[in-house]
């Protein structure tokens, strides 16, 4: 039997991390071609050629040149690797044009607008994945799973502190481009992960930002500390810090904590195990890590081996995008009213629909 041909992809965008997931793409054994890129900075392009070890692929450099890369290469699928805002009109056109679309987080900034492509994606039937790569750690996946087995009883409450020596680097310190800052940038991980961990949905935040980065005031949200609620009662604080020293530390730039708390125990993380405390016994216990059969290794490995027919099962569909966007809508619109508590129906109620629309990945 004869090799199937390579999934002709296209990129649109190809900066530090695009570039990391095209060459994870061309890497896959079941034959991934990137067969056209997009960037505005040629270098970038010059450099993808380096990293995928071959040169064949067409160039477009034009800011609005994604909508020839789509329209002039019979591509089977594009990635959209670029700044946050404009995800929305890339991923748009490019399932406008029927095609399967995997984009960087987050998927596209603001609820209305992410319902808006998530609606779209379910209407074109196309495969649409944002690249959450937390949804196939083995720590979080066991974590989701003990909390439906009730190991930890009723899920009440969480903790999440993100802390991150991040000054807005290159476009991200663009308000017009990043859409939120740190809320919006590495913070969206954590939106995400504890939705999808508790299989929740976002009810409303109230809290506080600001835009101090080490006594300088940048132009995007820096730093944000909040006051969540998400269906079936349950509270959280969530604490996203930008102002971090870490650079010139030996351990690093980066810190975070999650920890989530039951009726009878609870469940936190240290490095990559994941241990659980029983209120009764006092005891603590490291938790194993298992994989399921056949769970992809990373959202590209989910695309491509749902492209090929080889899983079925979406692990990060746009529904999910969608929920992300409208928990992190309310907890920016929270921190540039005052602090003032932003109810997640009445953003939804402003785009005409409700609450419960987000739990149906087919909205």
């Amino acid at each position: 039997m004869s090799e199937p041909k390579p999934i002709r992809f296209g990129a649109i965008g190809c900066g530090g991390m695009g570039t990391v997931r095209l060459q994870e793409l061309a890497k896959h054994p079941l034959g991934v071609k990137i067969v056209a890129a997009v960037d505005i900075n040629p270098d970038r392009l010059d450099n993808l050629a380096k990293v995928l070890g071959y040169n064949d692929f067409k160039r477009y450099t034009g800011p609005e040149d994604y909508k020839k890369l789509i329209d002039e290469n019979d591509l089977d699928a594009v990635g959209v690797f670029t700044p946050h805002v404009p995800h929305y009109d890339h991923v748009k056109y490019a399932l406008q044009k029927s095609l399967n679309v995997l984009c960087e987080k987050p998927m596209v900034c603001g609820a209305k607008n992410a319902i808006e492509i998530t609606k779209l994606c379910n209407k074109q039937k196309k495969i649409g994945i944002v690249h959450y790569q937390r949804h196939f750690e083995s720590k979080f996946m066991k974590a989701r799973d003990l909390i439906k087995q009730g190991r930890i009883g009723k899920v009440k409450e969480f903790y999440i502190y993100m802390a991150q020596d991040w000054n807005g680097p290159t476009w991200r310190g663009i308000p017009e481009l990043c859409g939120g800052g740190q809320i919006n940038d590495s913070g969206s991980h954590y939106q995400d992960i504890i939705l999808w961990m508790l299989d929740e949905l976002p009810v409303s935040a109230e809290g506080f930002i600001d835009n101090y980065y080490r006594g300088k005031k940048l132009k995007v949200e820096a730093n944000g500390s909040f006051n969540v609620e998400l269906t079936n009662g349950i509270t959280g604080r969530i604490i996203i810090l930008s102002d971090y020293p870490g650079r010139e530390i030996p351990y690093g730039s980066f810190f975070d904590e999650v920890r989530i708390i039951g009726e009878k125990g609870a469940i936190y993380f240290r490095g990559s195990k994941i241990f659980t405390y029983d209120f009764a016994t006092r005891a603590e216990y490291e938790e194993p890590l298992t994989r399921p059969e056949n769970y992809p290794d990373s959202p590209v490995d989910n695309f491509v081996k749902m492209l090929r027919k080889k899983v079925r099962i979406n692990r990060v569909p746009f529904i999910f995008g969608s929920r992300v966007a409208l928990f992190t809508e309310a907890m920016l619109r929270s921190g540039h009213e005052g602090g003032k508590k932003i109810l997640c129906e009445k953003i939804l109620k402003e785009c005409g629909h409700k609450l419960e629309d987000l739990r149906n990945e087919n909205i």
